[in-house]
C-alpha cells in the first residue's frame, strides 16, 4: 500500500476517541453555531446517532411556518446557503435512520462479533428476533464453523478429554494442544461460529473469572522439567474450564451457580489466587486471595455487601481446595486418593490427570460469614423480606454447621450457593451484563426504591427481578431475555455507545468482508478469512490484549477508555493497512521493530465480494456505487447523513491516482481482483481507510 493510502488512515483514526455512551435517549441534534461568511452562511449541528437526513428549514417571521431552505446545501454536519440582508430564523430537521436496522446493526454488534454480508442479507426480509431468540438457544443452532477452515479440525485433534492420562499422551495427537493452539481454536470460532452469543458469553466469562496461563505453566515446573509439558497441562486447563462453561450455557436452564461452580473447581483458578497451598489446619492462617476476590471480582462486586472480616472468615472454607495428580476416571472426583505423596519430575513417568482436589488434612474449622448483616434497604423487596441461609428476613448471614473429614467440603459449596443468588450479586452480574450489551455507564449502588428509576437503574431492577423471580434463581437466558427486549437495547441509545476491544475490532473487520464466494461454506472459499494464530500479534499490540493470560485479576477492561489511545489506535491502523493489502504483497506482513503490523495469514480479498454484489461491468466501474456497498456493509446501523463525509471522502480516493495528488478516474480502470491490479489496490485502499474511520472503531 502506497505512503499517501497510510497517511490518510493515520489522519483518519487519530481523530478517533471513545464512544460516548448516552445514558438517556439522545434528544433531537439542534443548530449550534451560525457563521456569516461573506456572501454565505454556515450552519453547524452535532451528529445524531442513525440519521438518515437533515433538512434545513427557515422563516423570517416566527409567526410563519418554516419551510424547506433550498437556498443552500447539506455536507456532513454543516449547511451553507446564500447569506441575504433578511434576516431569517433557521430550524434543523433529522430523519432517523428506520428502527429495525439500528437494532439490527446492535443485535449483530452485540450478541455477535460483528455482521457479515449474509447476515445483513437475511435480515433485510427476516426478523431480528428470531436471531435473537435462535442464539438465545445455542441447542437449537447447527453449527457449521468445523468445516469453514482445516485448522479447526486440527486445533480440535490436539486437545484431549480431561480423562487422558498426561503421560501417555507425549508424542501423540491428542493432548499435545499448547497455548498458542487454544488461542487461535478460540478466534476461529469468533470469525465463523453460527452460534455467535456463545462465543461472546464464553469470552465474557474467561474475562469476567479470570485466570492466568503463566501462572500455571510456572507451577507445574515443580513437576515438569520441559516447558512443552508445562504448556500442555497448562492449556488443558484453561480448556478444560472454557469447555465447561460452554457445555453450561448449551443448557436452558444454566444459572450463574453453576457458572461460578465451574470456576471455584477449575484446577487453573486454584493456581492462579492461590488455593492450591492455602491451609486452615494447625492453626495456620489460610491464603485470603481467593476469598476475596470471588467477593469483590466474581460475584458481588467492589465493596458490596461484605468487609474484611467476611474475606478473613471465609478464607478457612478454601482451605484444602487444592490441585493433584490423580487416576484419570477420578478428573471430577475431589475426594479422589491422590496418585503422589509427593511433588517431584517423577510425576512424567505416571499415567493420570491434573485435578481439582480436596485435602481434608489442609482444612481447619470453617467460620460463619457475614454476621450480623442484612440487605440494605435501597433494594428493596422482595430481597430484604425474604429469608437466605437463616430464618431471620433480609438476614444474610451464612452459619456452617460442624463438619469433619470429606464432608468439610460442603462449607464450600455452601458458599458458591449462597452467593450465587444474593441480591448484591444480581446487581453486580446484571450491571457486567449490561455494560457487556448496552452501553458502559452503568453503576452499581442503585437505590432500587427511588419513586423514579434512571432507565439505567430501571433496566437493573429488571434483570434482578428476571433472577429473582425464575426458579431455579439466577437462570442466565432469562436476564439475557430482559436486556435484548428492553428500550435501553433497542433504542439509538445502545447504538455505537460501546468501543470494540481489540478482539472485538479484528474479528469485526474479518467478518465484515467475509462471504463464500462458491456459497460453499468451505475453507479457501471465504473473501475474508484468518488462521486464528496470526490474530495474537495484533491483540497484543492494540492495547497487551493476550488471550487466556490476564495478569491483574479483575479481567481486561470492557470500557473504551482502556483500550483508547494514540498508540494503540496507531496499531489498528497498521493491521488494518497490512490486513487490506494482498497477501504476498509488499506490507501484508509487517514487522514489530518497523512501522508494520503483521497480518501474516488473516487476509482478505474486497473486490471478490464486491463482484458478489455487483455483478455488472458498469456498476463495479461506478465510484459511488463501489463506495455504497462497503459503506453499507461496514456500517449498516448508520444513517446516510452522518455517513456523507465518509462516501465523499471514499469516492474521492477511488477517483485519486497513488500519488494522492492526482485526479485518475476510477471508471477508467478494469476491474480485477489480481493482487496488484490497479483495481484491486485502489478498492483495497478505501476499504482501508473506511475501516479506520471512528465509527468502525465503535459497536
Amino acid at each position: 500500500m502506497s505512503a499517501r493510502r497510510f497517511s490518510l488512515l493515520a489522519a483518519a483514526l487519530l481523530c478517533v476517541s471513545s464512544a460516548q455512551s448516552q445514558v438517556v435517549p439522545p434528544a433531537a441534534p439542534s443548530i449550534t453555531n451560525l457563521t456569516l461568511n461573506g456572501s454565505q452562511r454556515v450552519l453547524r449541528w452535532t451528529p445524531f446517532p442513525g440519521a438518515q437526513s437533515f433538512k434545513i428549514f427557515s422563516t423570517t417571521d416566527l409567526r410563519q411556518s418554516f419551510t424547506e431552505d433550498t437556498s443552500g446545501a447539506v455536507s456532513g454536519f454543516s449547511w451553507t446557503g446564500t447569506n441575504s440582508s433578511t434576516a431569517r430564523f433557521f430550524r434543523l430537521d433529522t430523519t432517523p435512520l428506520d428502527t429495525n436496522v439500528l437494532v439490527t446493526a446492535t443485535v449483530l454488534n452485540r450478541l455477535a462479533y460483528g455482521p457479515t454480508p449474509a447476515l445483513l442479507d437475511r435480515f433485510k426480509t427476516n426478523s431480528i428476533d428470531l436471531y435473537i431468540a435462535e442464539q438465545l438457544a445455542p441447542e437449537t443452532v447447527t453449527e457449521t464453523v468445523q468445516n469453514q477452515h482445516t485448522n479447526i479440525a486440527f486445533y480440535e485433534s490436539r486437545f484431549a478429554p480431561p480423562t487422558t492420562p498426561v503421560s501417555l499422551t507425549s508424542g501423540t495427537t491428542a493432548g499435545v494442544a499448547t497455548i498458542d493452539i487454544l488461542r487461535s481454536w478460540f478466534t476461529l470460532r469468533a470469525v465463523g461460529a453460527d452460534r455467535q452469543l456463545l462465543e461472546v458469553l464464553s469470552q465474557f466469562l474467561d474475562n469476567h473469572f479470570v485466570t492466568q496461563y503463566t501462572k500455571a505453566q510456572t507451577y507445574f515446573q515443580i513437576y515438569y522439567g520441559d516447558f512443552n509439558m508445562q504448556n500442555r497441562v497448562a492449556t488443558e486447563l484453561e480448556y478444560r474450564e472454557l469447555t465447561r462453561w460452554r457445555n453450561a450455557l448449551m443448557s436452558p436452564a444454566a444459572k450463574f451457580k453453576d457458572l461460578l461452580t465451574i470456576s471455584c473447581e477449575s484446577p487453573t483458578m486454584i493456581i492462579y489466587l492461590d488455593t492450591v497451598s492455602s491451609r486452615g489446619d494447625g492453626g495456620r492462617t489460610p491464603n485470603e486471595n481467593f476469598s476475596r476476590e470471588i467477593m469483590e471480582l466474581f460475584s458481588m462486586g467492589v465493596d458490596n455487601g461484605y468487609d474484611q472480616t467476611d474475606i478473613t472468615d471465609m478464607s478457612h472454607a478454601w482451605a484444602g481446595w487444592t490441585v493433584d495428580f490423580v487416576a484419570p476416571t477420578d478428573v471430577f472426583n475431589p475426594l479422589a486418593t491422590r496418585l503422589l505423596a509427593t511433588g517431584g519430575n517423577t510425576v512424567s513417568n505416571v499415567p493420570g490427570s491434573w485435578a481439582f482436589i480436596f485435602r481434608t488434612n489442609y482444612h481447619g474449622t470453617s467460620r460463619s460469614i457475614f454476621t450480623n448483616k442484612f440487605v440494605p434497604a435501597r433494594f428493596g423487596a422482595p430481597w430484604t423480606t425474604r429469608t437466605y441461609a437463616n430464618a431471620t428476613p433480609g438476614s444474610y448471614q451464612l452459619t456452617f454447621p460442624a463438619r469433619t473429614g470429606t464432608n468439610a467440603i460442603q462449607d464450600s459449596y455452601d458458599i458458591i450457593a449462597h452467593l450465587a443468588d444474593l441480591p448484591f450479586t444480581q446487581e453486580y452480574m446484571s450491571v457486567k451484563l449490561c455494560r457487556l450489551l448496552v452501553h458502559e455507564d452503568f453503576a452499581h449502588g442503585y437505590d432500587f426504591t427511588a419513586p423514579q428509576l434512571t432507565p439505567e437503574a430501571d433496566l437493573v431492577r429488571q434483570c434482578m427481578m428476571a433472577w429473582e423471580t425464575n426458579m431455579p434463581r439466577g437462570q442466565i437466558r432469562k436476564v439475557l431475555d430482559v436486556i435484548f427486549k428492553s428500550d435501553l437495547f433497542r433504542s439509538h441509545t445502545a447504538a455505537f455507545a460501546k468501543v470494540k476491544t481489540p478482539l472485538e475490532y479484528t474479528v469485526s473487520a474479518i467478518r465484515a468482508l467475509r462471504v463464500s464466494t462458491n456459497g460453499t461454506g468451505l475453507h479457501g472459499s471465504w473473501s475474508s478469512d484468518t488462521d486464528g494464530t496470526s490474530l495474537a500479534t495484533p491483540l497484543q499490540r492494540m492495547g497487551g490484549m493476550v488471550l487466556f493470560d490476564r495478569a491483574e485479576p479483575d479481567g481486561y477492561p470492557e470500557s473504551g477508555a482502556g483500550w483508547i489511545s494514540a498508540g494503540t489506535l496507531a496499531e489498528r491502523v497498521r493491521w488494518t493497512q497490512s490486513l487490506l493489502i494482498a497477501s504476498g504483497q509488499t506490507g501484508h506482513n509487517g514487522s514489530q521493530s518497523g512501522t508494520g503490523n503483521d497480518a501474516s495469514n488473516s487476509a482478505t480479498s474486497p473486490v471478490r465480494l464486491m463482484f458478489a454484489r455487483l455483478p455488472l461491468l458498469a456498476d463495479q466501474q461506478h465510484a459511488a456505487k463501489v463506495a455504497d456497498v462497503f459503506l453499507g456493509l461496514l456500517f449498516p446501523g448508520e444513517g446516510a447523513a452522518n455517513l456523507n463525509l465518509y462516501r465523499t471522502a471514499a469516492i474521492n480516493f477511488l477517483n485519486t491516482s497513488d500519488d494522492g495528488l492526482s485526479a485518475s478516474s476510477f471508471s477508467a480502470l478494469t476491474p480485477s481482483a489480481t493482487a496488484a491490479n490497479a483495481y484491486d489496490t485502489r478498492v483495497r485502499g478505501m476499504v482501508a481507510m473506511l475501516m479506520t474511520m471512528q465509527r468502525f472503531q465503535e459497536q
